[in-house]
């Protein structure tokens, strides 16, 4: 009798278990097989501003909430190097965080050197649909009135590279200068110690300080699900104490892994890896890590909203 009551008991143990492993959710990792990263971006980046006026009147275009850009009068000429008349559009983009850096799919790296950044912006002057340039000794201003001078801030270029990347290029003392300067504050229409920016070149450009990499320079490697690749997929490290915001970019052809050289050691960051599996199907993950010597860190991406991620990007 004791030994039936004990099958008994096993029994009803192992029907109570089977039972309640119909209802554990186990969690298997997303496998890619389409998507396209750029879509993404293109949902994800704010809209640039349009500005139109007269040439032969000077602009002043607010930078929300942080001071001004300043384009003097007869600023620009034709590509021929030709004056140029009547209403000129512009098109600017203002970047200040490194949030708004990912969303960009912008960089602040030049070459294997971290750049801690100030502000980046982009400027591009037309007529008639055709590029202009800043006329010879013209520059352009781009003021801020609450940041503190500093002199190791300098200023960048970006020119695109074979790959479609921007890469950073520090300008020569005689195409641009940072300096201290009184600057009318936009949000309290009062004058404050700030900076100003002046650059002979419109595009992108950067103001930036070199950031120092005190423990040295390691790699880091992401390993990822099946199927997240180079097409689908951008992968970013984001460093805690630096404004910069840094990519990924050599994805493995055999293996889901990405890898990036030249990263700061002892220096916290956080992983931050987005995909697009179809068109307006995401996938995120964020990871805290301390850089350490020959790390490798798995990363899952899970299905998330377009709104999520914009909201997580802000809290960078």
């Amino acid at each position: 009798m004791r030994r039936l009551l004990g099958y008994l008991g096993i029994g009803l143990m192992a029907f109570f278990y089977a039972g309640c492993q119909k209802d554990i959710d186990v969690f298997e990792p997303a496998t890619l097989t389409s998507g396209d990263i750029m879509r993404f971006f293109g949902n994800a980046q704010p809209p640039l501003k349009f500005y139109s006026w007269d040439v032969s009147e000077a602009q002043t275009i607010v930078l929300p909430g942080k001071g001004q850009a300043i384009i003097p009068a007869h600023a620009f000429e034709h590509s021929d190097g030709s004056p140029v008349s009547g209403a000129v559009e512009a098109r600017m983009a203002e970047v200040f965080d490194k949030g708004s850096l990912i969303r960009h799919n912008m960089v602040t790296a030049s070459g294997l050197q971290l750049l801690d950044m100030v502000v980046m912006a982009y400027l591009d002057v037309q007529q008639d649909g055709r590029a202009l340039r800043l006329a010879e000794g013209q520059s352009i201003s781009i003021q801020l009135a609450d940041e503190q001078y500093d002199p190791e801030m300098r200023l960048f270029s970006a020119a695109t590279s074979d790959g479609g990347q921007l890469e950073w290029a520090e300008l020569p003392s005689g195409k641009s200068a940072v300096m201290p300067a009184q600057v009318l504050d936009p949000l309290s229409n009062q004058w404050k110690e700030g900076i100003e920016i002046r650059s002979y070149t419109l595009g992108w450009l950067q103001c930036a300080r070199y950031a120092g990499n005190v423990a040295g320079k390691v790699p880091v490697c992401v390993k990822l699900p099946l199927g997240f690749s180079a097409r689908n997929t951008a992968v970013y490290l984001a460093l805690q104490n630096v404004n910069s915001a840094v990519a990924f970019n050599d994805f493995d052809e055999v293996l889901p892994e990405v890898c990036r050289e030249g990263l700061p050691a002892g220096s916290k960051a956080e992983i931050i890896v987005i995909a697009e599996g179809d068109e307006e199907e995401y996938y995120f993950a964020r990871q805290p890590i301390i850089i350490t010597e020959h790390l490798t860190i798995s990363v899952v991406p899970q299905k998330a909203a377009l709104t999520d991620i914009l909201f997580a990007l802000d809290g960078l």
